[in-house]
């Protein structure tokens, strides 16, 4: 707390502020960081709602006004998670959705189950004969080499 400011910070980093007549301009606000051109954009879209706020507006925050009336809170809280995982450390983060490799089938976060990946038909691929697997193990075209042909770069 800094008077009428205050700060939300993850390992030192700040995430968000609340500002209350920030640089004398009047306005009640929740500011969150964004990604690259995204805080000029909540502007352009809802200008009652979004502004620029002096001094950090520049640099990638923007400000939802909350002197207007009516707040929607999930909106607040979106905006908040969205503004911790641009700066908090990789292991305080929000879990991210595994996601899966088409051609290998196998998922590329580790510890994640395999998906359940099915055809165009519904089958899962290699449980039906009759469905050829869109998913092939191989290149078609490409030559195989035994283990011991295959040359690393150095």
């Amino acid at each position: 707390m800094c008077g009428a400011h205050a700060d939300f910070r993850v390992r030192g980093r700040i995430f968000a502020y609340f500002l209350r007549n920030h640089g004398g301009d009047g306005i009640t606000a929740a500011c969150f960081k964004s990604h690259l051109g995204e805080h000029v954009e909540h502007v352009k879209q809802a200008p009652d709602r979004f502004y620029l706020p002096r001094f950090i507006g520049r640099r990638g925050w923007f400000g939802l006004r909350l002197d207007l009336g009516e707040i929607d809170w999930e909106e607040v809280r979106v905006l908040a998670g969205v503004s911790y995982d641009l700066v908090a450390p990789k292991a305080l983060r929000s879990t991210p959705v595994p996601v899966a490799n088409v051609v290998t089938a196998r998922s590329l976060v580790r510890g994640a189950p395999p998906p359940e990946l099915t055809s165009a038909t519904g089958a899962v691929p290699g449980g039906d004969a009759a469905v050829p697997d869109p998913w092939p193990t191989a290149v078609p075209g490409a030559a195989s080499r035994s283990s011991g042909e295959i040359r690393g770069r150095r």
